[in-house]
């Protein structure tokens, strides 16, 4: 049953006052002028690091303003064996960066797994509100599994991305046209229940955590990316709506734990599945794993560290945990999805 259809709908509503809609527009759109330069400047021919750069990149009909980047094992070569695929959905609050911002990952994670990985662009806010961006990356991956140049095994598919990203993920996989497609998904960081007050995400924090970046950022973005009314319980927008049915077969959540949404991500985690009062013990941990259901928190991390600039220790910190994140993804992929 969707569980949406058993609690009160709560709508958006954006800020009352006329000034700080119009503060949080220009702020968005002044955030997304520099990102644009900033990822621009770094795609330039001396500048760029040619190393992750992707095998090619494609425009498939169905959007055909959106580029997406294909990533094929350097050790791969035409006749071998076909490939496990990994669909990747890059973050930046539904209205920021583009899958250039993910190629380190894609690169790391095909040539290290050899997995053939696809990283997918989709429409930005605020020009596109939800459910536009859905609506594009469900065509995309419809695109993608239908495309016989690309040399994947058709029963080894998982989806993935990364906050804004993980979200569209996990919007996507619901769709009609793609249940039975997607074996396995890895939500990293997502946003999972915009019906959740702000000031009770802050609450759930640990004590240290210090400040986050979403608490003051999440409104700008919200308005950018809702319509007023916007059902907030919406099980596309708010996958802790969602029936479980509708979901891939395998699901591995990960959370940061000094991040607003990742009580959230928990909790979701444990009523997929299906956690009961005796299982507490065992599901008490950073990680566990029930019923195809696999929960990780970093914790001691904030939301996007695996991205976020850093110096000195914390650099070397957060680059051994980024490894580690994700060489558990893929170990967790062979043993549960590619098979």
């Amino acid at each position: 049953m969707d569980s949406s259809q058993s609690s009160p709908r709560v709508l958006y509503s954006p800020p009352a006052s006329k000034f700080k809609r119009l503060q949080l527009t220009i702020k968005l759109h002044l955030l997304k002028f520099l990102t644009k330069g900033f990822f621009t400047f770094l795609n330039l021919p001396l500048i760029r690091d040619s190393s992750i750069l992707p095998t090619f990149t494609k425009i498939y009909p169905c959007q055909p303003k959106l580029q997406n980047r294909i990533f094929v094992p350097k050790s791969w070569k035409s006749g071998d064996a076909l490939l496990p695929l990994y669909i990747d959905i890059h973050g930046g609050g539904f209205a920021l960066m583009s899958p250039v911002g993910d190629d380190k990952f894609c690169s790391y994670f095909a040539n290290t797994n050899k997995v053939l990985v696809v990283s997918l662009d989709y429409p930005k806010s605020p020009q596109y509100k939800f459910p536009a961006p859905v609506g594009a990356v469900v065509e995309l991956v419809n695109a993608v599994l239908e495309d016989e140049a690309l040399p994947f095994d058709r029963k080894k598919v998982a989806i993935g991305g990364f906050s804004a990203g993980a979200n569209l993920a996990l919007a996507v996989s619901q769709h009609e046209s793609l249940q039975g497609r997607i074996k396995g998904i890895v939500p990293y960081y997502p946003p999972v229940d915009f019906s959740t007050p702000i000031e009770v995400s802050m609450a759930w924090r640990p004590k240290d955590a210090g400040p986050d970046l979403l608490e003051k950022d999440s409104a700008m973005f919200n308005m950018g990316y809702l319509k007023p009314g916007q059902d907030l319980k919406d099980p596309l927008l708010s996958v802790a709506y969602a029936s479980r049915e509708k979901l891939p077969p395998k699901i591995y959540l990960i959370g940061c734990g000094h991040d607003l949404l990742c009580r959230d991500a928990e909790i979701l985690a444990k009523r997929l599945a299906n956690v009961g009062d005796s299982d507490a013990s065992a599901t008490a941990s950073d990680i566990w794993e029930k019923n195809s259901v696999r929960w990780m928190n970093v914790t001691g991390e904030i939301h996007g560290f695996d991205v976020y600039p850093s110096f000195g220790d914390v650099k070397i910190r957060r680059e051994k945990r980024r490894l580690e994140m994700h060489e558990s993804v893929y170990d967790w992929l062979s043993r549960e999805v590619y098979t």
